[in-house]
């Protein structure tokens, strides 16, 4: 049965599966707020951040430290809550401060995986390739937490995607997928990548591999590859598995429009891209 769709985003190149985890600064060396009326602060900010109250957990963090600035750890919580409520720039001002705040022995593993991960989405975010693919390289050093390892070889892939460097990209998505093999940002991202150098049934294979996981993106991206491969029939069948018809062929109009610009010279990299930064608004089917 076709899925209910709001916002949904074509393609998946600059997913970023995966936000920097970092828990508590209870066991941080950095000294808490000071005060009973911060220490009730800092404890609502934390409960508010872990039933996903973001928002509300962003602004107590900001009181904070405008009254007194935070430092460390505690300056990470809050750059981390800040990365889901905030622009880039912003999230990057915060990560910056901290970086410049400690010396890097002051932080433990965790917190430095942290700040070198959150410095790497919010480059990325702001465009800079280059920075980002440092500060991922960083985060990946450190003896933090595994299960963030993924999400931060997925975003050095991208980052390395950027940068032209194409080989190393899909050894690192392949390097996420090792880890985590239904990872879908770095199967998606893996197949795009396929796709840009021309390897169609490679990446036809990947995501009609995984596309059992029901995952819209993965279906959608494979349909774009049989398109590329010459195969509208069949890329209609996998749209209308998720989509009504009408929105359905409206896709195929775009892929095989993409396709049309391919085939005259236009580059593949930048239909990829461009297509992965402007998401589909579908109106929502009953």
């Amino acid at each position: 049965m076709p899925r209910t769709l709001t916002a949904l985003s074509l393609l998946a190149l600059l997913a970023l599966s995966g936000c920097s985890s970092l828990g508590s600064a209870s066991h941080s060396s950095t000294a808490a707020p000071s005060g009973k009326e911060a220490a009730e602060a800092l404890k609502l900010a934390r409960v508010l951040r872990d039933n996903g109250r973001l928002q509300g957990a962003f602004e107590v963090y900001q009181r904070l430290d405008q009254r007194s600035p935070l430092k460390g750890a505690y300056l990470l919580e809050y750059a981390s809550v800040a990365a889901a409520v905030r622009p880039p720039r912003d999230t990057w001002a915060l990560y910056d401060r901290a970086r410049q705040d400690n010396a890097p022995d002051s932080l433990d593993p965790a917190e430095r995986q942290a700040l070198c991960g959150g410095l790497g989405r919010a480059a990325l975010a702001l465009g800079n390739a280059s920075s980002a693919a440092q500060s991922f390289s960083c985060a990946l050093k450190v003896d933090g937490d595994r299960s963030q390892r993924a999400p931060l070889l997925n975003g050095l892939g991208v980052a390395q995607t950027l940068l032209g460097q194409r080989l190393a990209a899909r050894e690192s998505f392949q390097q996420a997928l090792a880890l985590e093999p239904g990872y879908s940002a770095a199967t998606n991202n893996l197949a795009l990548s396929w796709l840009a150098d021309g390897e169609r049934s490679k990446a036809i294979g990947l995501l009609n591999a995984a596309r059992q996981n029901g995952e819209v993106a993965l279906q959608l991206n494979l349909a774009l590859a049989w398109v590329l491969d010459g195969h509208d029939d069949t890329a209609l069948r996998i749209l209308e598995e998720n989509l009504e018809a009408p929105y359905a062929e409206d896709i195929l109009q775009r892929f095989q429009a993409t396709r049309e610009r391919i085939v005259n010279g236009a580059p593949v990299d930048s239909e990829l891209l461009a297509a992965s930064q402007q998401p589909l608004q579908l109106a929502s089917q009953d």
